[in-house]
Protein backbone atom coordinates (compact mmCIF):
# COMPACT_ATOMS: atom_id res chain seq x y z
CA UNK A 1 0.00 0.00 0.00
CA UNK A 2 1.35 3.46 -1.15
CA UNK A 3 1.37 6.19 1.43
CA UNK A 4 0.67 8.77 -1.21
CA UNK A 5 -2.48 10.28 -1.83
CA UNK A 6 -3.83 10.28 -5.49
CA UNK A 7 -5.12 14.09 -5.85
CA UNK A 8 -3.63 17.16 -4.19
CA UNK A 9 -5.01 20.87 -5.16
CA UNK A 10 -3.29 22.96 -7.31
CA UNK A 11 -4.23 26.78 -6.55
CA UNK A 12 -5.50 29.12 -9.31
CA UNK A 13 -3.55 32.00 -8.36
CA UNK A 14 0.05 31.18 -7.62
CA UNK A 15 1.89 32.42 -5.12
CA UNK A 16 5.10 35.15 -5.73
CA UNK A 17 7.66 32.41 -5.22
CA UNK A 18 6.23 30.02 -8.12
CA UNK A 19 5.45 32.90 -10.18
CA UNK A 20 8.96 34.36 -10.04
CA UNK A 21 10.36 30.29 -10.96
CA UNK A 22 8.01 30.53 -14.13
CA UNK A 23 9.20 33.82 -15.01
CA UNK A 24 13.00 32.70 -14.53
CA UNK A 25 12.40 29.53 -16.27
CA UNK A 26 9.11 29.91 -18.39
CA UNK A 27 6.70 27.05 -18.39
CA UNK A 28 9.47 24.69 -17.92
CA UNK A 29 9.90 25.86 -14.16
CA UNK A 30 6.37 25.39 -13.41
CA UNK A 31 6.13 21.99 -15.03
CA UNK A 32 8.78 20.83 -12.86
CA UNK A 33 7.40 22.03 -9.84
CA UNK A 34 3.67 20.28 -10.58
CA UNK A 35 5.65 17.34 -11.87
CA UNK A 36 7.76 17.05 -8.33
CA UNK A 37 4.45 17.88 -6.61
CA UNK A 38 3.20 15.09 -8.33
CA UNK A 39 6.30 12.87 -7.20
CA UNK A 40 6.05 13.92 -3.41
CA UNK A 41 1.81 13.35 -3.09
CA UNK A 42 1.88 10.21 -5.08
CA UNK A 43 4.75 7.79 -3.65
CA UNK A 44 5.52 8.58 -0.30
CA UNK A 45 3.05 11.83 0.28
CA UNK A 46 4.60 14.18 1.68
CA UNK A 47 8.41 14.24 0.39
CA UNK A 48 10.48 12.62 -2.03
CA UNK A 49 14.59 11.95 -1.51
CA UNK A 50 16.36 13.99 -3.94
CA UNK A 51 19.57 12.60 -4.36
CA UNK A 52 21.78 12.93 -8.22
CA UNK A 53 20.36 9.41 -9.15
CA UNK A 54 16.85 10.71 -7.86
CA UNK A 55 17.08 13.43 -9.75
CA UNK A 56 18.44 11.66 -13.59
CA UNK A 57 15.50 9.25 -12.85
CA UNK A 58 13.40 12.37 -12.46
CA UNK A 59 14.84 14.20 -15.35
CA UNK A 60 14.72 10.85 -17.32
CA UNK A 61 11.12 10.11 -16.42
CA UNK A 62 10.20 13.82 -17.91
CA UNK A 63 12.00 14.44 -20.59
CA UNK A 64 14.53 16.29 -19.34
CA UNK A 65 17.83 14.86 -20.60
CA UNK A 66 21.02 15.97 -21.75
CA UNK A 67 21.43 19.69 -21.19
CA UNK A 68 17.98 19.65 -19.62
CA UNK A 69 19.07 17.86 -16.71
CA UNK A 70 21.38 20.39 -15.58
CA UNK A 71 18.30 22.76 -16.10
CA UNK A 72 16.13 20.70 -13.64
CA UNK A 73 18.97 21.08 -10.95
CA UNK A 74 18.61 24.65 -11.28
CA UNK A 75 14.86 25.06 -10.99
CA UNK A 76 15.42 22.79 -7.74
CA UNK A 77 17.85 25.18 -6.20
CA UNK A 78 15.83 27.70 -7.08
CA UNK A 79 13.05 26.08 -5.63
CA UNK A 80 14.67 25.52 -2.07
CA UNK A 81 16.34 29.02 -2.33
CA UNK A 82 12.79 30.97 -2.30
CA UNK A 83 11.59 28.53 0.00
CA UNK A 84 9.27 25.99 -2.26
CA UNK A 85 10.93 23.33 -0.97
CA UNK A 86 12.78 23.72 3.24
CA UNK A 87 16.40 24.19 2.96
CA UNK A 88 16.77 23.37 5.91
CA UNK A 89 15.52 19.79 5.41
CA UNK A 90 16.67 19.14 2.07
CA UNK A 91 20.29 19.67 3.26
CA UNK A 92 19.73 17.93 6.71
CA UNK A 93 17.99 15.00 4.78
CA UNK A 94 18.40 15.27 1.26
CA UNK A 95 14.45 15.64 0.95
CA UNK A 96 12.32 18.02 -0.86
CA UNK A 97 9.51 19.18 1.11
CA UNK A 98 7.80 21.63 2.60
CA UNK A 99 6.03 22.98 5.52
CA UNK A 100 2.82 23.08 2.89
CA UNK A 101 3.40 20.43 1.37
CA UNK A 102 2.93 18.52 4.71
CA UNK A 103 -0.18 20.96 5.69
CA UNK A 104 -1.88 19.51 2.25
CA UNK A 105 -0.43 15.80 2.91
CA UNK A 106 -2.71 15.31 6.59
CA UNK A 107 -4.95 17.23 5.13
CA UNK A 108 -5.82 14.90 2.66
CA UNK A 109 -5.02 11.85 4.98
CA UNK A 110 -7.44 12.80 7.35
CA UNK A 111 -10.07 12.35 4.84
CA UNK A 112 -9.22 8.62 4.50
Amino acid sequence: MSNGITYFPLDVHMDDNIELIEAEFGLTGFAVIVKLYQKIYGDLGYYCEWTQDRELLFASENGLNGGSQQLLGDIVEACIRRNIFSERLFKEYGILTSSGVQKQYLKATVKR
